[in-house]
């Protein structure tokens, strides 16, 4: 079967890259995408084919080879994806621009048809969602955090805000789990003892830490110190990590460097970016070439391609009150999520002691400074102790 990308045009603030351009898994969503029809021998076409029913995707959609399975198997010429599971519909991030809740931009076009999802009827498919328990946060954070998550290997959302580039990564990384999960269950009562005998080869231990390891791909020429702890992560080629770091549940590009003391969680880095020593990654998105230092801990945030944020940045994530608002065409509006950082564009360059609110933009090739009122510049001589005013250091007793 042959499959055509309809350019959507979509560019995504503040980066003003087009959605086909998203970073999913250090990857763009055009060769995210390339890489599903390649698996299922799938044909792509440069223009709709007028000869035969083809299979139609949005560029700004991403998804999994499962979701296109699943679909194939269930549609009609004239039909287009819908997933009809609750727990996935309220785990997605809002914002899309969908004609109702779990409708996406893939469709089947009958032959002669035209290349467009507005006259296509939505067909549900199996999106074999288990429901898994929520990891239990103190009762503070309790209303900003699920009490369950959609666990399963059929994945998709659409590109039309940064938050979703951030929701996307966040299912990419859950879809590999899931899908692993079910190749397993799969096999036979044979292949399963094989897989778990080679595993335990692999781990050479029955510590839970050591298997946790074990699960991690580790690329040619990475490096990574005997103190560090790396579990259930997709580590590339080329990547240093240092003295007692600790990864987890990540995706981590070639080339990438992540220093001592440093924590990534749940997270994606592009190629050649850096974490600095001290430095924590949580539930975020670095581009390629960016590079964070030691700060107060990056939750939900997505960092531009190149971009620099120094020691003692501050990104707030989490609202006690509404849910946090951000910028989206040219509106401010509701996230519909208590819990979402920044996006700095690329090449953005952030100094010490900024503070950055949640749901904030921060525009390409910026140079953002934090205020220099209690940063010393000059020293008046005078019997101790001095306090910083207006960035001279004055004696106490003379500046009151």
């Amino acid at each position: 079967m042959k499959v055509y990308v309809v350019e959507a045009g979509v560019r995504i603030s503040p980066f003003n890259d087009l959605a086909c351009d998203a970073e999913i898994l250090g990857k763009n969503l055009s060769a995210v995408q390339a890489e599903v029809f390649l698996e299922l021998g799938l044909e792509v076409s440069t223009s709709p084919p007028t000869d035969e029913e083809f299979l139609l995707v949005s560029s700004r959609t991403w998804f999994t080879a499962e979701t296109i399975v699943q679909f194939l198997e269930v549609a009609s010429p004239g039909e287009r994806l819908r997933i009809d599971d609750d727990l996935f519909c309220d785990s997605a991030a809002k914002l899309q621009e969908l004609p109702e809740d779990g409708v996406y931009e893939i469709g089947l076009v009958p032959k002669g048809g035209e290349a467009t999802f507005e006259s296509m009827t939505p067909v549900v498919i199996d999106a074999r969602v288990e429901r898994k328990p929520a990891p239990k946060e103190h009762p503070a954070l309790a209303h900003a955090m699920p009490t369950e998550l959609p666990f399963t290997d059929v994945g998709v959302h659409q590109i039309d805000h940064w938050s979703h580039i951030l929701r996307a990564n966040w299912m990419a990384i859950s879809c590999s789990f899931a899908r692993e999960h079910r190749k397993f269950k799969r096999r036979n009562f044979v292949s399963k003892a094989f897989a778990i005998i080679w595993f335990l080869l692999r781990a050479r231990s029955l510590s839970k830490w050591k298997l946790a390891r074990a699960l991690s791909v580790i690329g040619k020429g990475s490096s990574i110190h005997p103190t560090a702890v790396v579990e259930a992560s997709v580590i590339g080629e080329g990547v240093e990590i240092g003295p007692y770091a600790v990864v987890r549940g990540s995706n981590i590009g070639d080339g990438c460097k992540i220093e001592e003391h440093t924590t990534v969680n749940a997270s994606v880095l592009g190629k050649g970016a850096k974490v600095g020593r001290f430095g924590m990654a949580n539930l975020s998105v670095l581009y390629s070439g960016a590079f964070v230092g030691a700060a107060n801990g990056y939750q939900a945030t997505i960092v531009g391609r190149d971009a620099f944020l120094a020691w003692s940045v501050t990104v707030f994530d989490l609202s006690f009150g509404e849910h946090i608002k951000v910028s989206h065409r040219g509106e401010r509006v509701s996230s519909g999520s208590f819990f979402l950082g920044a996006a700095v564009g690329h090449r953005a360059r952030i100094g010490a002691q900024v503070s950055i609110g949640y749901g904030t933009e921060v525009p390409n090739d910026s140079f953002l400074v934090g205020s220099a009122e209690n940063v010393m510049r000059r020293w008046v001589d005078g019997e101790g102790p001095h306090r910083v005013i207006d960035g001279v250091a004055t004696p106490i007793k003379s500046g009151t």
